[in-house]
């Protein structure tokens, strides 16, 4: 989900429903030109590995893993990108766009998630 907050900020939240994951990640492309990437807000619920890689200028990875197979990552909101506009927008559309994303459960089943 991506909105334009009050303070005009862009806030880009990656929203999970699956439950047993103990690995994530997500490559997140968005429009330098018109997006600065400020922040990255983890929320995963607990003391896993989290991780936000930056790519290309334009590009991050963002994701949790947990190496000991103990902990997993929280259902609703566990990942938010926070980003300044670098000129006035009305909307976000096109703005943010997934190119990979995957995901691991603790028995070592991949996960598709399905992006909406």
């Amino acid at each position: 989900i991506s909105e334009i907050k009050d303070d005009g900020t862009v806030e880009f939240s990656i929203e999970l429903d699956v439950t047993g994951l103990i690995g994530t990640q997500f490559n997140i492309t968005y429009d330098a030109n018109i997006l600065t990437l400020d922040d990255v807000v983890f929320d995963t619920g607990n003391e896993m590995t989290n991780f936000a890689t930056a790519l290309n200028g334009n590009e991050i990875r963002v994701g949790s893993f947990d190496q000991n197979f103990n902990a997993t990552v929280k259902t609703g909101t566990p990942y938010k990108l926070v980003f300044t506009p670098n000129e006035t927008i009305q909307n976000t559309s096109g703005l943010i766009t997934f190119e990979i994303t995957e995901g691991v459960k603790e028995d070592g089943t991949q996960v598709k998630f399905i992006i909406n």
